[in-house]
């Protein structure tokens, strides 16, 4: 490989914005690698705050500060895993639980459909059902309260 096409290379490597340039031809290997200048300073990419509306500045820095989890009256259910929350067995069907409905260790509260499968989740406690803190078909996350139990 000659100078004329190690610079048309370089001239590549600046005009596309690139940093580094490796080529392998045969027994030849060219590495080009840009520098950037000293005192100049890294590219980093930043992470800008989503805009916030001017009528909306108040209400959003309070919306911003940490919660403070109230203390629960009962035993709470949890999603044993990520999917789709079904509280009825079958569309139009009623559902497994009501609130005020009495439960026991065991019994079918909903299913949860993840990666096509239908996970039955059973109560972990007796009790009577205080709270469903989720909507039919919505998406679940781990460890997301489903029930309270009291």
């Amino acid at each position: 490989m000659d100078i004329k096409q190690v610079e048309k290379l370089a001239k590549i490597l600046a005009e596309n914005g690139l940093t580094r340039l490796e080529i392998s031809q045969e027994q030849t290997h060219i590495l080009l690698e840009k520098q950037p200048a000293p005192g100049a300073p890294a590219a980093v990419a930043a992470v800008m705050p989503a805009p916030v509306a001017p009528d909306q500045g108040a209400a959003a820095t309070a919306d911003t500060a940490v919660p403070t989890a109230a203390p629960v009256d009962g035993f709470i259910q949890k999603s044993p895993l990520v999917g789709t929350v079904y509280l009825a067995p079958e569309a139009g069907a009623d559902p497994f639980v009501r609130v005020g409905d009495t439960v026991h260790k065991g019994d079918v509260l909903c299913i949860v459909e993840s990666m096509k499968i239908l996970n039955e989740i059973a109560a972990e406690q007796e009790g009577v059902i205080a709270e469903i803190l989720v909507e039919n078909q919505q998406m679940v996350e781990y460890d997301q309260p489903l029930f309270i139990i009291r």
